[in-house]
């Protein structure tokens, strides 16, 4: 019998704006996401988690404009230029793997809204459609996942479009 895990996600909007966040919106389709790519077995057993014991998965979400990634980017990565997502990701990174109480603490995705905004298509469709890839391209970094090589690139994206497919109906 396959487990229930719960997730937990935090929101969190510092961009300053016009863009209306709706809570329900994330609520109906994070979860949709992360159970997507935890039925994929060349995702879910190359997971920074496979194995191990736990009830939860914790991450927060933070939406900013390009100043502010801009500075984030410069300041962890040396590159002095707005990105789309950077994560921070707090279990894949650690040697130690930390499960507390259940609960894993994944770490942080941060979305540009001014860059996503950019890349998107017309119209507030695309728009929630690019900020869904851009949380479902951080959730695979949190869960492990790094595009060093093309190859690696190719994989990532090939799963963030069959997750959304499914999760969106497109």
């Amino acid at each position: 019998m396959k487990r229930k895990i719960k997730y937990l996600f935090g929101l969190e909007n510092e961009y300053e704006g016009s863009v209306a966040f709706s809570s329900k919106f994330f609520e109906n389709f994070v979860p949709k996401i992360l159970d997507n790519l935890l039925t994929i077995p060349e995702v879910s057993k190359n997971t920074c988690f496979f194995g191990l014991d736990f009830k939860t998965l914790s991450f927060d979400i933070l939406f900013v404009d390009d100043v502010k990634i801009r500075e984030i980017n410069r300041e962890y990565r040396d590159k002095d230029k707005a990105t789309d997502v950077i994560t921070f990701a707090l279990f894949a990174d650690d040697d130690f793997k930390p499960v507390l109480d259940g609960d894993i603490n994944l770490g942080e995705i941060l979305i540009s809204i001014d860059t996503a905004s950019k890349q998107s298509k017309d119209g507030d469709n695309a728009f929630f459609d690019e900020i869904l890839t851009l949380i479902c391209h951080g959730i695979l970094h949190l869960f492990g996942f790094d595009h060093q090589t093309e190859e690696d690139y190719n994989f990532i994206v090939g799963i963030q479009n069959r997750v959304l497919q499914a999760v969106c109906g497109e």
